[in-house]
């Protein structure tokens, strides 16, 4: 969280427009990230909230969907490497498990 508050207090002092913070490797199932996660909401104000998935982890998908919506209220999927029919249903169940639009799909 002291890393994300002052990634935001530079951006702010630099006059950028844009801060992307990216919590890469978070897995639903563990504890301490997702506490993280939610310290991190509760004392930087974010914009919006956006949970990449990888669609090749297809069913998943889902569940990781599921929990991080429940846990940090996300604003938005992005989905990767959705370059197959098979992996079209991981992006139709995200969706509808979480109530959340998808904001960008790759191919990569």
């Amino acid at each position: 969280m002291h890393i994300a508050k002052q990634a935001m207090n530079v951006a702010i002092s630099k006059l950028n427009d844009v801060v992307i913070l990216d919590t890469a490797g978070r897995l639903h199932i563990d504890e301490e990230l997702m506490q993280e996660l939610q310290n991190i909401k509760q004392n930087v104000k974010l914009h919006e909230i956006l949970l990449v998935v990888d669609s090749m982890t297809g069913q998943d998908a889902v569940n990781v969907g599921e929990v991080f919506n429940e846990r940090l209220g996300i604003d938005g999927v992005i989905l990767t490497k959705l370059d197959g029919d098979t992996r079209g249903g991981a992006a139709l169940s995200v969706k509808k498990v979480t109530g959340r639009p998808i904001k960008f799909a790759a191919t990569r």
